[in-house]
This record gives structure tokens, C-alpha cells and sequence, in this order.
């Protein structure tokens, strides 16, 4: 029997997702990689009707895949992702496992709340870098890898996107506390003293598209966003960037000409610096 790998956005749910819902035997919903997941599984209830369905946590979808692998020879086995299937690599060591075990897998490809931010930002896509995620403080780890690729990012004037950890109660990490968490490191590190001046825009891609642009150092104080957010910090403008950031998404022209003012430094200086931190 095939295992189907679902991508469902609770704003767009394709044509696709829904026929594949409908024809599963089982239906697993990833309940952990999305904070607002709950609006994922109110959907799919609805649309399964009487099909048993199962919400599943971080382990049963990674330490015990094997259980679900097992079922899905002997029954069509849909899992439903928010987003796009394969964006974690958490879904992509699944379709491995089954291909080892010579179980059929199909992609239904989903709309990835990633995808949708990059768009949103206006920043030309080509030009964004490594995503990165900021650490939560339950997770125990100074983030040097995350600023090592966040100065990377920088200095080959690519973009970057950052997005927020999500703890075992599907709560996503502050964003005051996420940029915090970055600002902090640097000064520890005496880095760039002037990253604090860089634009960041907050972006919720939802229902209703919210942005909030501004310096770090002053969205520490104005990061009151709706979950799920995300974080891009720009790299060197073009001007065509720099008016959608003005005219479209509202962003003062002083956090813009400090952004373009600070953004000129050689941040491929700080690499082999910080590599002795990873």
C-alpha cells in the first residue's frame, strides 16, 4: 500500500490534498512542526469524517516511523504536513525508510509558509541565503553556528531568513527574545558593535499578512506579532527591494537609510573568528 506525504496550509488546501485525505485508510497529522497545528487537525477532522485519525508528536513521527511504515503495507497511510512535505528533513528520512522497506510513496506538495514569507518580504528570492533557526533557551545551546551563518549569509549580500524554535507545547519562541538572543551573543563575541542597526522585518503569513519592520535593537521593543512569524534580516538593497520595503510593507525611511548606512561593512572579516566557535 503507498504512503502519502500531505502538505496542507490551513489557508490553501489544494485540490490534491483533499483528494488524497479522502482516500486514505489512515490518517497521521503532524501536530509538532507548526504552532498553530490545532487549525490543521479542526480541517482535516472535517474533511475525513468517519477515518480514524491520529495526531502525532516529534516521536512517533521520528524515534517510532518504523510503527507507521508498518501499517502503511497493509493500509494507504496519509500523513498530513503543515506546509510542504519535505521542507524538514524529519519527513524526508521517512520516504528513505519506506523506500528501503520498498513501500510507494507519493509527494502531495503543500504551500510552505517559508515559500510565502520569502514572497511576502519582497526581497528578491534568489538573493536569500542559508534559512536559520534561533534557538529556543530550552534547548541549552549558546547559537554560534546560527550567527557564524548569519555573518556567512552576510557577507555574500544574501539574505537571510530566520525562524523561531517551537517547544513540546507548540509555542514558538518569542520574537523579542529570538533577536535577544542574537544581539546578545554578538556583543559577547565583539562582533560587528553595529548589527543592532540593521533592518529586521517580522513577517505572519496567514489570514491576514502582518509586518512589522524596524532596527534589532528597536524591534526588541515592538515585536508583538501574530504566531507563526518569521524574521528576515536583509542584506545590500536594490533599489527596487528598498521601495517595495518603503511602499508596500510601511517601513520608515530612517530604519531604511540606517540599514543601507550599516550594511556596507566587510562582514567576511568576522568568518575565520567565528569558526573557531563551531
Amino acid at each position: 500500500m503507498p504512503l502519502y506525504l500531505i502538505g496542507l496550509n490551513h489557508e490553501y488546501i489544494t485540490k490534491k490534498a483533499l483528494e488524497y485525505i479522502k482516500s486514505s485508510d489512515l490518517i497521521i497529522i503532524d501536530s509538532y512542526t507548526m504552532p498553530n497545528s490545532d487549525k490543521i487537525v479542526s480541517d482535516v477532522l472535517n474533511i475525513a469524517k468517519e477515518k480514524k485519525v491520529i495526531i502525532a508528536n516529534r516521536r512517533m513521527l521520528e524515534d517510532e516511523s518504523s510503527d507507521v511504515l508498518n501499517i502503511a503495507k497493509e493500509k494507504k497511510v496519509g500523513i498530513i504536513i503543515p506546509g510542504d512535505p519535505l521542507i524538514a528533513t524529519t519527513h524526508a528520512s521517512i520516504v528513505i525508510d519506506a523506500k528501503i522497506k520498498n513501500i510507494d510513496v507519493e509527494i502531495i506538495n503543500g504551500i510552505s509558509g517559508i515559500c510565502m514569507t520569502k514572497s511576502l518580504s519582497g526581497l528578491q528570492y534568489y538573493k536569500y541565503g542559508k534559512t536559520l533557526t534561533i534557538p529556543g533557551p530550552w534547548r541549552n545551546v549558546k547559537a554560534y553556528s546560527l550567527l557564524f551563518n548569519l555573518y556567512a549569509n552576510l557577507c555574500i549580500k544574501a539574505h537571510t531568513l530566520l525562524l523561531f524554535d517551537i517547544d513540546d507545547n507548540k509555542k514558538t519562541l518569542d520574537a523579542s527574545i529570538g533577536i535577544k538572543t542574537i544581539l546578545e551573543l554578538n556583543n559577547e563575541l565583539k562582533l560587528y558593535s553595529y548589527l543592532e542597526k540593521l533592518l529586521g522585518i517580522l513577517i505572519h503569513a496567514g489570514d491576514k499578512n502582518m509586518f512589522i519592520g524596524n532596527s534589532l535593537r528597536n524591534l526588541l521593543d515592538d515585536a508583538n506579532i501574530e504566531e507563526p512569524y518569521s524574521l528576515v534580516i536583509p542584506s545590500n538593497l536594490h533599489s527596487e527591494e528598498e521601495k517595495y520595503l518603503k511602499y508596500v510593507l510601511g517601513i520608515k525611511s530612517e530604519a531604511l537609510e540606517n540599514h543601507k548606512k550599516y550594511i556596507k561593512e566587510d562582514f567576511c572579516k568576522y568568518m575565520q573568528y567565528l569558526s573557531n566557535y563551531i
